[in-house]
């Protein structure tokens, strides 16, 4: 019940961001990321890092405010992302898969009156956030594979590059199968 309520408080807080005023309610809210970082005594370079990797995501977005609005709020909205992304890191790393994985089933309990079954989300959900880590690590080999070839790593040899991606997930997939059957989990 405590990880429902974290994750429901996380996800208010990640969304009134959007819809707080663009002044020092920002600052605020800063103050109360960092308290957090703090509190759970996170690496402040690995967090930094952590924001880098979201940089061209955050540019893109500003880029494309300063087109559709003008670029003070563009720079708020930047500002908020970044924010949104810093929260993000904290929960991530205060929970693992498997208690966010209980957490969705306890959110989606009263699914039940409609006889959805609520174990099969949690199964789904552990599974989906378990891939993460191993499709980013498959992208990283296909990459320095293309790289030991002499492959352009770009658009025009995408076909190349997502048939080896898709072809190793497949078969990460196939074992995740079998060790569900293997362990009685079969519909």
């Amino acid at each position: 019940m405590k990880n429902t309520i974290i994750f429901l408080i996380f996800v208010i807080y990640a969304t009134l961001i959007f819809f707080i005023p663009n002044n020092i309610w920002i600052l605020a809210i800063a103050i109360i990321n960092l308290t957090l970082m703090i509190r759970i005594k996170l690496n402040l370079k690995r967090t930094m890092k952590n924001l880098l990797d979201f940089m061209p995501f955050i540019l893109f977005t500003f880029i494309f405010n300063c087109i559709l609005d003008n670029y003070i709020n563009a720079i708020w909205m930047a500002v908020k992302l970044l924010l949104v992304c810093n929260i993000t890191y904290i929960y991530s790393k205060t929970i693992t898969v498997a208690k966010l994985a209980k957490t969705i089933k306890n959110i989606c309990k009263p699914l039940e009156i409609f006889k959805i079954n609520t174990d099969e989300i949690e199964v789904l959900v552990s599974i989906s956030l378990s891939m993460i880590p191993v499709i980013k690590k498959e992208y990283r080999e296909v990459k320095e594979a293309c790289e030991a070839k002499n492959i352009s790593f770009n658009i025009k040899n995408i076909k190349i590059i997502l048939s080896k991606m898709l072809l190793s997930i497949i078969k990460r997939i196939n074992e995740i199968d079998d060790s569900l059957v293997e362990k009685g989990y079969e519909n």
